[in-house]
């Protein structure tokens, strides 16, 4: 007996399809694979890799799904050119790999960075340094914050509304902790003090932690402690410190997350060796920008002069969504390269629906189109890479990044082996996670 569909079940029937159809047409092999959870919440339990919290990354398990796949081995060089929260680098560490991550965001490459460090020499510091804030901060009760920035003779974070972002009893902590870091007698223990802090700084804002993004909660009635979220972030660093020790890891000094834009010098970055393999995910085609929904600990952590540099970051980011470059995005429409302009099926249909959608589409792809221009120069013979991606909708227009994505590496000579959904994102707008496998 025919059942007819809700009109919720028939629309995502109908993307489903379209997902499907435009892989069938690409005529590039197809796989669905269960491997569980592959958000960056599976991370959230595991060594290292809970330092911090960064919603759109993967999961260390995805990692080491393509290790193993791979056959990986401690002789060969893996990237991440866009590393994000260091997963990739992290997870080649603890299995003795040697790997380098490429991120644009100061933020995020000094978080991947200070996670690769494992030295327990020190750590007896660690509750000397939690013994003095508990008391200082106790010290400073009653003081104002505006007595406490001259004390210690800094500043509050030049982020514009910063007593939006936190109370103002929360930021007077938060600095006094961040002040206290800085002391010389610290040095030695200072990059896990940055790591809980950074989190800490995050987790204490008046914000609501969505996924992917972040809003202000304004009205919210939670008790704030600072003292017990960095005493927590950093007896949980301690605890993974010494457990990585116990396992007596072996890993390359080799291994670190660097400063760098992978779409226009990967080849000066790499450090004069080919690339045998590259496990990433980089931005998805959603307008989700990784720069903006970092400003907190980036003004926090003092990585920034000027409250003008994160949006001159984001310009540069593939697919820059915020503040200039979407004033820039909105203007004349983007015209697409004649070699590369087959491959993008959305383009005559966003461009009569939404000018800055369609320019922010193709400007995202024309991104990573020089990225695999840059990375065909840099690879071994016997490469092999793996991009996460996932598909998305402007202004009602499909955006099917895995195949667009595979088309411009056919183009630029790569072999594209299949493409791998792993599962549905989001619920209600039937979003799909995908992973593109390359080689040479």
């Amino acid at each position: 007996m025919f059942q007819q569909l809700s009109l919720f079940e028939d629309k995502n029937t109908h993307i489903a399809n379209c997902f499907y159809r435009s892989i069938e047409e690409s005529g590039f092999n197809y796989q669905e694979i269960d491997i569980g959870d592959i958000t960056f919440k599976a991370g959230q339990t595991e060594s290292v890799h809970r330092w911090y919290r960064l919603t759109p990354s993967y999961s260390p398990n995805l990692v080491r799904f393509f290790i193993d796949i791979f056959k990986i081995s401690k002789d060969d060089f893996v990237v991440d050119p866009f590393s994000g929260r260091g997963t990739t680098v992290i997870e080649c560490q603890k299995h003795g790999i040697k790997a380098l991550g490429i991120e644009i965001n100061p933020l995020l490459q000094q978080v991947g960075n200070k996670s690769l460090l494992w030295n327990i020499d020190n750590t007896h510091l660690i509750n000397i340094y939690l013994e003095e804030i508990f008391d200082t901060i106790k010290k400073y009760e009653t003081f104002s914050l505006e007595n406490v920035i001259e004390i210690f003779n800094t500043r509050v974070p030049i982020i514009h509304n910063v007593f939006r972002w936190w109370k103002i009893h929360v930021l007077k902590n938060l600095i006094i902790c961040r002040e206290i870091m800085n002391q010389e007698k610290y040095n030695p223990i200072s990059e896990y003090i940055w790591l809980s802090l950074n989190k800490a700084c995050l987790d204490c804002a008046n914000i609501h932690r969505n996924h992917p993004t972040i809003t202000f909660d304004d009205n919210h009635q939670r008790e704030i402690d600072v003292y017990l979220e960095i005493s927590t972030n950093l007896q949980n660093i301690k605890e993974d410190l010494i457990k990585l020790n116990q396992k007596q890891i072996l890993f390359s000094n080799f291994n670190s997350i660097i400063v760098g834009n992978s779409t226009n010098n990967l080849q000066n970055t790499i450090i004069n060796r080919s690339i045998d393999f590259v496990i990433t995910s980089p931005p998805y085609p959603n307008r989700y920008s990784y720069i903006h929904q970092t400003r907190p600990q980036l003004h926090f952590l003092e990585l920034l002069e000027d409250i003008r540099e994160a949006t001159e970051i984001d310009l540069q980011a593939i697919g820059g969504t915020w503040g200039r470059a979407t004033s820039i995005l909105q203007k004349d429409l983007i015209i697409v390269p004649d070699e590369i302009k087959p491959y993008l099926s959305y383009y005559d249909e966003l461009k009569n629906q939404n000018i800055l959608m369609c320019n922010y589409a193709t400007k995202y792809f024309i991104d990573l189109w020089k990225h695999i221009k840059c990375l065909k120069q840099s690879v071994s013979r016997n490469f092999q890479g793996v991009y996460v991606v996932g598909n998305s909708r402007l202004s009602n227009v499909e955006i099917f990044t895995e195949v667009i994505l595979g088309q411009l590496f056919q183009h630029e000579g790569f072999e594209v082996e299949k493409i791998i959904s792993f599962r549905k994102r989001g619920g209600k707008k039937r979003l799909y996670e995908t992973a593109v496998c390359i080689k040479n």
